[in-house]
């Protein structure tokens, strides 16, 4: 395992592998967020429809799985209530509590950034060399199983 270095920046000695990696996940996500079926929308209310195809969850849920204050969230949620996203519910076990569910126009939304998203991935993945592409496809399983870890 790759310890911390004195400088900091997570590589030893002169391993840069995890700083690399590291630099370029962020790059690659910040890009990808860009990919979405409409601008009037923003990259945490496109996190909370993403989120909410898992299953309806409340606002204190949604907050905490975005790591952001309740009330930060309930601006969210209102926001994308008026684009026809959301809809709030009352909670059938619990009356004080509130369920956000994504509408089918939050679903399509979603479809169509999903589908935003592959194409252009896809067409930045055909700019590279075949060595380079080949390298992608023997590590999208061991990055898909470091998403995976706790």
């Amino acid at each position: 395992m790759v310890g911390p270095s004195p400088s900091g920046d997570g590589a030893s000695g002169e391993d840069l592998t995890i700083p690399t990696l590291r630099a370029a996940v962020l790059v690659l996500s910040r890009r990808m967020r860009y990919q979405q079926a409409s601008d009037d929308i923003s990259s945490a209310e496109a996190a909370v429809l993403g989120r909410l195809g898992r299953g309806p969850q409340t606002p204190g849920q949604l907050a905490k799985a975005e790591h952001v204050r309740p009330p930060s969230m309930t601006r969210t949620i209102e926001r994308l209530e008026e684009r026809g996203y959301v809809r709030r519910e009352a909670d059938p076990q619990d009356g004080r509590q509130v369920l956000v569910f994504r509408t089918p126009a939050g679903d399509e939304f979603t479809q169509r950034s999903r589908e935003l998203r592959t194409a252009w991935l896809a067409e930045q993945f055909d700019r590279l060399d075949p060595h380079d592409q080949q390298t992608l496809r023997d590590a999208a399983d061991a990055l898909h199983r470091l998403s995976d870890l706790p």
